[in-house]
């Protein structure tokens, strides 16, 4: 019976012990938990983070462009791009076609543009010009290639009208293949019809897509003229590559001579005074205090009233008030007024406020060289001297006086650009003029300016800034200057000093040039 108790017992404990292994199966089963998918989702997060990241970038791929099927703006290409070029500075551009995209994480868009720079005697030339749309809907400038080819559309004289429609009707098309037929090496597509010219036959400007035979070459735009004579057959009579370059001026005499003038003719004159304070005082919507009227108003109503005399008077005062108004000399006697620089010397904060500009002003850098005043308005004027360069072929560097408007909240923009008429000469490779370190002036500086006009008759001239000098066989100098006239009604305004001092220590005046040139 005791045997029979023992086996039921350990039948019993093996039961149990199976049981209990029974039981712990289903825990490693319920392991997978930590097998599920974190790390994979892991591995998407740093593809995430690198979209983001390629999107700034903006990686053309020319096997994925897109050529446009109607170069004709629409209502959406053409708002696009004067969106993308609000507050744009220094260069005017003007959309003429629309060539093509290619769409990417956002879309990049190509026009044919025609492009104007803001220097005086500039010529109109075709300039590509790249837009990148993001997906958000904003837009930026991605680049702009100017050609040095001229549009001749501006030139009454070239015959040339522009393509009021640039499309390419199926007659230009087959024509246009027809002129290229026997052109070997480079394969033309024509794009868009850029203008016409009415000669002994008709000739067509056709901007082309060139894509090189060998494709050792990468593809690019070309300029197509053809012309269909008086029996209807059509000829290639030029082909210009976008980038060649075009009617290139010899090079500007690299130094000279010791005492000859330093400046040669100066540049095309400019039509528009040179006057900084006359600009800022119409700031738009942001100078709400420009009193120069509580002045004059208060000086025609004293006390002679009964007399008509007096009313005529007043009138003619008005009338030769605003002569001064145009005055780029600033002054200290009404509130509002522009306030004359105490130091030319460009400060720390100056140079902040140049580079807030920066980032907006494209096709053109502004180097200030000298502070000139400034304006306390809703928020502050401010007006320099600057060294102009300008991203256009073989435009040589001209000195502009820049209006600044800083408002409350630090926020600064460009209200008046005033080109001069004179160049630089800072910008050639050698011999050139080099621009001043400091261009504050010292007592050696100013007994040296008053030494060469001394004798000088008709005209005062006062030295606000040493702009920069030239080493040859001695040194010359470059002032930036107050004039006036002696003779008659004084009228202030700018000009640039030029002087020579040899080797010797003998100063002379070797030339002097009104802002406009």
């Amino acid at each position: 019976m005791k045997k029979y108790l023992a086996w039921a017992l350990a039948i019993l404990m093996m039961l149990s012990l199976f049981a209990a292994c029974a039981g712990d199966e289903p825990s490693p089963i319920a392991t997978p938990e930590p097998i599920a998918t974190p790390e994979p989702s892991a591995t998407e997060d740093p593809a995430a983070t690198e979209e983001p990241e390629e999107d700034p970038e903006v990686i053309v791929d020319p096997s994925e462009w897109e050529t446009t099927v109607s170069p004709k703006l629409t209502e959406e290409t053409t708002a696009l791009f004067y969106k993308a070029f609000e507050n744009f500075v220094g260069v005017s551009y003007e959309p003429l076609a629309y060539l093509g995209k290619q769409v990417i994480t956002g879309t990049v868009h190509t026009y044919l543009a025609r492009s104007v720079v803001i220097y005086p005697g500039a010529k109109e030339t075709y300039a590509l010009v790249f837009l990148y749309e993001e997906s958000n809907g904003n837009v930026r400038i991605m680049d702009i290639s100017r050609s040095a080819v001229p549009t001749e559309m501006e030139d009454p004289n070239s015959g040339f009208e522009p393509a009021e429609d640039p499309t390419l009707t199926e007659e230009l098309v087959a024509g246009f293949k027809e002129a290229v037929a026997n052109i070997v090496n480079v394969q033309y597509v024509p794009v868009a019809l850029c203008g016409t010219k009415v000669a002994s036959g008709l000739t067509f400007a056709i901007i082309a897509e060139s894509q090189p035979i060998d494709k050792v070459e990468e593809p690019g735009y070309s300029f197509v003229y053809i012309e269909r004579n008086t029996q209807g057959r059509f000829n290639v009579k030029e082909i210009v590559e976008f980038d060649a370059e075009i009617d290139q001026p010899g090079e500007q005499d690299p130094t000279p001579e010791p005492t000859a003038t330093p400046v040669p003719t100066a540049t095309p004159v400019p039509t528009a005074t040179p006057v900084p304070t006359a600009t800022p005082e119409p700031t738009p919507t942001k100078k709400p205090t420009p009193t120069p009227k509580p002045t004059k108003e208060p000086t025609p109503t004293p006390t002679e009233e009964p007399t008509p005399e007096p009313t005529e008077e007043p009138t003619p005062e008005p009338t030769e008030e605003p002569k001064p108004e145009p005055t780029p000399i600033p002054t200290e006697k009404a509130p509002g007024a522009w306030k004359k620089a105490k130091s030319p010397a460009i400060s720390s904060k100056h140079k902040k406020l140049f580079k807030k500009i920066s980032e907006s002003v494209v096709g053109v850098t502004y180097t200030p060289v000298a502070f000139i005043g400034s304006q306390e308005v809703n928020g502050m004027n401010y007006a320099f001297l600057c060294d102009t360069s300008i991203a256009a072929p073989d435009s040589p560097d001209l000195y502009a006086i820049v209006v600044l408007y800083e408002d409350q909240d630090g926020n600064v923009q460009i209200t008046d650009v005033n080109m001069s008429g004179v160049r630089t000469y800072t910008d050639m490779m050698m011999g050139g003029y080099v621009t001043a370190d400091d261009p504050k002036l010292d007592d050696e500086l100013k007994e040296m300016f008053n030494t060469a006009f001394e004798g000088f008759v008709g005209a005062s001239y006062s030295p606000i800034a040493l702009i920069s000098t030239q080493s040859v066989s001695g040194k010359n100098y470059c002032f930036f200057c107050e004039s006036g006239k002696i003779t008659g009604k004084p009228n202030a305004s700018y000009c640039f000093v030029y002087m020579y001092k040899d080797m010797d220590g003998a100063v002379s005046l070797s030339n002097i040039l009104n802002y406009n040139g």
